[in-house]
């Protein structure tokens, strides 16, 4: 490594403070590293902190890590003179990030101890235990994670040859200390072997590695947390220009590429500068994290930002301003290292035009078909020149539409040619009729827009024709739920409607018949395309923002006037179904009939219903799942027969009769029609014939119980496991009492069970009948289903009977499992958000509807349903959900008197009430 202040006083302090003596103990020893270790890694954080490269501080980590190996290494030398001689040499050779002399606070370190044969018998044994003992374990000792391996030069080839991540580990390969001819040996060999062991199989070799490691990090720069590393425009990208380059003409640096013509001097500049900022954030992930780390989660964005001088007092501002400059400094590796990747596996040696005839050449034997001016060839479409697109703007469109009806894949040259050609898209052409065609075109061939898009964006292309979408570019989204930035958010949903459209699971293809009854299924592709284009300027109040955009867009993508209603009808209203399916019982007919009068048409209905679920999956990976498709489906197919003339209204005098025929063992329909009245005419608009059946046995045996023992049992419990739904539905028949929802939860909380909904009903002769619907919580995951039943009703009966209180329980729960505000979830940014209450009164459904969102935490809705009941109010309908952390609960509320009227103070007072309680508590959301 070249010579640097910096680490000749590293060298400097080794030579005073890193003297290894024989009289030392082990534990005296070992305690002198550590001490030479500390003051070195303190130095090296202070010159992090007052600005330095990355390039140069991880340099000077590895000049630390090598004053420390030779150190130990002339130690042992010292100490085993008589058995390590000139007989058995051994060179200790550094390779992979260490090698290259690029080492963060925590990288890995990866150490090759080399021989010059393949086996010394007996004597390597113990020269290998000598080495591990006196150099490896004083490193591990140290804290340090190492990686080592023990090679003869022979074998050192062979492995390359099978594996490629040793090979270019071994591309990387650096002497640090031992025989210095062993290591010359070597290096000068392995030179020899990357020219002459099928250099071209590496190059492509590479290429499929490169793209299968950006698909599994994610395949676009612009995540949320971002992979420093290994995801696309990361670390990794630059670092296999490199080794690419070396193997292809023994390249040491990006100078050599300048000159040979493969990148000129701005940008070799640009390249590694860029490299070195991402090496300057991974060091301050380290240090922060003081652990080996690459993923730039959101909780560690605002700390980092401020550790590399981002100072702004808005925490949204610094995070937005630093992972701007991220994101900017990854596309500029990413498109860099794209063009050399392409070059260097072409075969181009100068000039920085490409080698489209050495292309042709090894396509001219092969079958081809001329397509618009482009061949194609195996698959791939290739430029018959430079000039192709310039002949004719329109065909950078068209050559994309192309490549879609063909299922075909760019060549890296042309993919290069995109990148230099950006400048043809201009005000002409994006007001061109024809080639607005061709983008409508692109949007309509179903099942397979999304990849054609994402490589349209990959390339610049799509943000460039399309400024409006190119102003959500890597746009961060400080919402609680969004795990993309806003492009990706866009084109994941697009790839959702392609799996609609594929049909390959059973529920893709239940969305895939909904929307092939709209008049053009394809539409739905312009639909979220231009759904989310409002969060230029944030989240908050895009839906409208979004309308005048996609009004003007679809202007000019001459859209018919007959689509336009139906698409703009859908962007102003896409959230619109979760937040009906959330706040309201979709068995009650008002809240359906209000739905359907809303939406005004089957048409679009189909749309809005497909886009919610293609937003929702495009949103995070794990925000859709099979309780919400069920209220999702229930809403739409229950509108759907509304918007198609039938009622959804139950008659419960007619439903009574029907109900009264039911065949119960031990029950007589007289009986069955008696216990019948005793229901409000509000159940019957909630349940059906198997839940009537099974409520109507419950209260007859409670009845029964009572006067059979002279007294009535505390409750009755039935479970119900809906394994479709991997939910369980609850039944519980009791007598009704002041704050029964509260004491039920907090039974459910103690038993480890969340709630995810809740049916309430009390009979004429106060009988309460309770449906919930729960699932096990993470603290019960690894528990019998039996055990936590037991747990439940054991103490929902000694709660009933007043014999203890759930509030102590659940405190106590709490406790053991060490519970708390997901604060530090990786996938926070840290802002602290206070919980929210809301209660007003709903027209629709004539009732008091409390909405709150807090962060949750055992015993949360115990905590609501308690400050309810205390104001004289009782839970007639709850709906939870809980997700990322966060609680989003809804309760429909009423008197728990019946004769009482309505009493606005009485809301106010629960307002103000929960807003207390919650405030006081760990109960503060993070984004």
């Amino acid at each position: 490594m070249q010579d640097d202040p910096l680490f000749r006083r590293i060298r400097q302090h080794a030579q005073k403070r890193l003297l290894l003596s024989e009289t030392q103990s082990d534990k005296g020893r070992l305690a002198h590293l550590k001490e030479f270790l500390r003051l070195e890694n303190e130095m090296l954080h202070r010159y992090h902190l007052k600005g330095d490269s990355g390039i140069r501080v991880t340099r000077a980590r590895s000049v630390l890590i090598d004053v420390l190996i030779q150190s130990l290494h002339a130690y042992t030398l010292k100490i085993t003179s008589d058995f390590l001689s000139k007989k058995k040499p051994v060179a200790l050779i550094a390779t992979g990030g260490y090698g290259r002399g690029e080492l963060s606070p925590h990288s890995d370190i990866d150490l090759m101890f080399l021989y010059p044969k393949s086996a010394y018998g007996k004597a390597l044994e113990s020269l290998e235990e000598t080495m591990n003992r006196e150099i490896l374990y004083p490193l591990w000792d140290l804290g340090m994670k190492v990686g080592h391996a023990t090679r003869a030069v022979n074998e050192t080839l062979d492995e390359s040859r099978r594996d490629i991540r040793t090979k270019n580990a071994l591309l990387d390969s650096r002497y640090i200390c031992g025989d210095n001819k062993v290591a010359d040996n070597f290096l000068r060999k392995f030179k020899g072997f990357c020219r002459k062991d099928n250099p071209e199989g590496y190059l492509m070799e590479i290429l499929e590695t490169q793209r299968a490691r950006r698909v599994e990090k994610g395949g676009t720069i612009c995540l949320q947390a971002p992979d420093v590393k290994n995801g696309a425009g990361g670390l990794r990208d630059y670092q296999a220009v490199l080794w690419m380059a070396k193997v292809k003409f023994e390249s040491e640096n990006l100078d050599d590429l300048v000159k040979r013509d493969y990148i000129t001097g701005s940008e070799a500049k640009s390249f590694g500068e860029a490299y070195s900022f991402l090496l300057r954030v991974r060091n301050e992930l380290h240090f922060r994290s003081k652990r080996p780390t690459d993923i730039l989660h959101l909780e560690k964005q605002s700390d980092v930002a401020l550790g590399l001088g981002y100072e702004q007092d808005d925490l949204f501002d610094r995070i937005e301003t630093f992972m701007g400059d991220y994101y900017s400094r990854a596309r500029t590796i990413r498109k860099t290292a794209d063009v050399l990747e392409d070059r260097l596996a072409l075969g181009g040696e100068k000039g920085l035009s490409l080698s489209f005839t050495s292309i042709l050449k090894k396509c001219r034997s092969k079958p081809k078909k001329e397509v618009d001016g482009f061949q194609l060839c195996e698959g791939q479409l290739e430029a018959p020149d430079t000039t192709i697109l310039d002949q004719d703007s329109e065909r950078i469109l068209r050559l994309f539409r192309h490549a879609q009806k063909l299922d075909a894949k760019l060549s890296p040259g042309l993919r290069s040619l995109v990148r230099n050609r950006l400048k043809l898209v201009d005000a002409a052409l994006m007001t061109n009729p024809a080639a607005n065609v061709t983008f409508r075109s692109i949007l309509q061939q179903v099942g397979s827009v999304g990849p054609t898009l994402a490589e349209m964006h990959d390339l610049g292309l799509l943000g460039r024709f399309i400024p409006e979408f190119d102003r959500l570019t890597c746009k961060v989204q400080h919402e609680l739920y969004h795990r993309y930035t806003a492009d990706v958010h866009v084109l994941q949903c697009i790839t959702q409607l392609d799996k609609v459209f594929q049909g390959k699971d059973e529920i893709s293809r239940r969305y895939r018949e909904v929307l092939g009854k709209t008049e053009v299924p394809a539409l739905l592709y312009l639909m979220l395309f231009l759904h989310d284009l409002g969060k230029d300027e944030g989240p908050k109040g895009h839906c409208e923002r979004g309308i005048g955009i996609a009004t003007s867009l679809m202007e000019r993508l001459s859209i018919p006037e007959e689509m336009r209603d139906r698409v703009l009808f859908v962007i102003r209203n896409h959230l619109e179904m979760v937040r009906y399916f959330y706040k309201y019982d979709l068995e009650d007919p008002k809240v359906i009939e209000s739905f359907a009068a809303f939406v005004g048409s089957e048409q679009r209905l189909r749309y809005l219903y497909v886009h919610t679920y293609c937003d929702a999956n495009g949103t995070a990976p794990d925000l859709w799942n099979q309780h919400k498709d069920d209220l999702h489906h229930q809403l739409f197919s229950n509108t759907l027969q509304v918007l198609r003339g039938k009622s959804v209204k139950r008659d419960p005098a007619a439903l009574r009769k029907s109900y009264a025929n039911l065949e119960l063992e031990d029950i007589s329909p007289p009986q069955i029609a008696e216990q019948l009245e005793q229901f409000p005419n509000r159940y019957f608009a909630h349940v059906g014939e198997e839940e009537v059946a099974l409520h109507v046995s419950m209260t007859s045996g409670f009845l029964i119980e009572g006067e059979q023992n002279g007294s009535e049992p505390i409750s009755i419990v039935e479970w119900r496991d809906d394994v479709r739904r991997s939910l369980t539905i609850v039944h519980i028949v009791t007598r009704d009492q002041k704050g029964l929802f509260e004491k039920l939860a907090g039974s459910f909380a103690i038993a480890g069970l969340n709630i995810l909904g809740s049916r309430a009903f009390t009979r004429s002769d106060n009988i309460a009948i309770d449906v919930f619907f729960v699932e096990k919580d993470e603290g019960a995951s690894k528990m019998k289903d039996e055990d936590i039943r037991t747990i439940f009703e054991n103490t929902l009966m000694e709660v009933l009977s007043g014999e203890i209180s759930t509030n102590n329980l659940i405190r106590e729960r709490r406790r053991k499992l060490n519970t708390r505000a997901p604060f530090s979830h990786e996938d926070r940014l840290g802002a602290k958000i206070a919980p929210n209450v809301d209660v007003y009164r709903d027209a629709l459904v004539d009732r008091t509807i409390v909405e709150v969102r807090a962060a949750d935490q055992i015993g949360l809705l115990h905590l609501i349903a308690k400050a309810i009941a205390d104001c004289g109010l009782s839970i007639a309908f709850a709906r939870v959900a809980t997700e990322h952390g966060v609680a989003n609960d809804v309760f429909h509320v009423e008197a728990a008197n019946p004769e009482e009227t309505f009493l606005p103070a009485r809301y106010l007072e629960l307002r103000e009430r929960l807003g207390q309680d919650l405030s006081a508590g760990k109960y503060h959301m993070e984004v």
